[in-house]
């Protein structure tokens, strides 16, 4: 289905398969950041649970704002548990493993991060390393972005797997319209720190 943007009239593409049996969403345009609601034709009057979090991709050209929704989910984001980053009850942490160079990549596979959009639109960034911080400065790699937290996410390559954690940073870090703490990467998967979007890219080394 095709939602309009009561406010600047900018059309998106919505999946209504992505509601299930609830009867209505909210979000907020890309382009005026005006509110959006989204009826479900399928279901009857209700409303949407505060974890709901349906999923939308954009009409619009990355160049009118594509990936950056915020979903209005009604819910604190305190409220929502946050997965420990390391395990206080092993002797080696995680950060351990990765300092120590006891985890390493894959030799057949090559790993970046391009820029998509946003001021650094084009910047390309090489993964070397198990374990990459993001943020605004003094990080791996480095977004110029007010809306970005100084210590921002993290991503950890582990084998074949990759894990993006957002490192509860104040404005969050989003894939189409959900904000997630955790999300394994797969090949040329998007998400959004402020007002930038990464594509998280990997391709086989010949």
């Amino acid at each position: 289905m095709i939602v309009v943007c009561p406010s600047c009239q900018a059309r998106y593409k919505f999946d209504e398969a992505k509601l299930g049996d609830r009867a209505r969403a909210r979000t907020k345009c890309a382009k005026c950041g005006g509110n959006i609601d989204i009826e479900n034709p399928q279901a009857g009057a209700g409303t949407l649970p505060p974890t709901a979090t349906p999923m939308a991709a954009p009409v619009a050209s990355r160049g009118e704002g594509s990936g950056a929704f915020r979903i209005d989910a009604g819910e604190p984001t305190a409220a929502r548990p946050r997965p420990a980053l390391e395990d206080p009850g092993g002797t080696l942490t995680g950060r351990d493993l990765h300092r120590a160079g006891l985890i390493e990549l894959p030799k057949d596979k090559r790993f970046s991060l391009a820029v998509i959009q946003g001021a650094a639109t084009g910047q390309i960034y090489a993964i070397n390393k198990t374990r990459t911080s993001i943020g605004r400065t003094g990080q791996d790699v480095n977004l110029d972005d007010p809306e970005a937290s100084r210590q921002h996410a993290l991503l950890d390559v582990l084998g074949e797997t990759a894990i993006l954690r957002d490192l509860d940073s104040t404005n969050g870090t989003f894939m189409d319209l959900e904000r997630i703490q955790q999300q394994v990467l797969s090949n040329q998967m998007e998400f959004r720190i402020g007002s930038h979007v990464l594509m998280f890219i990997v391709t086989d080394v010949e």
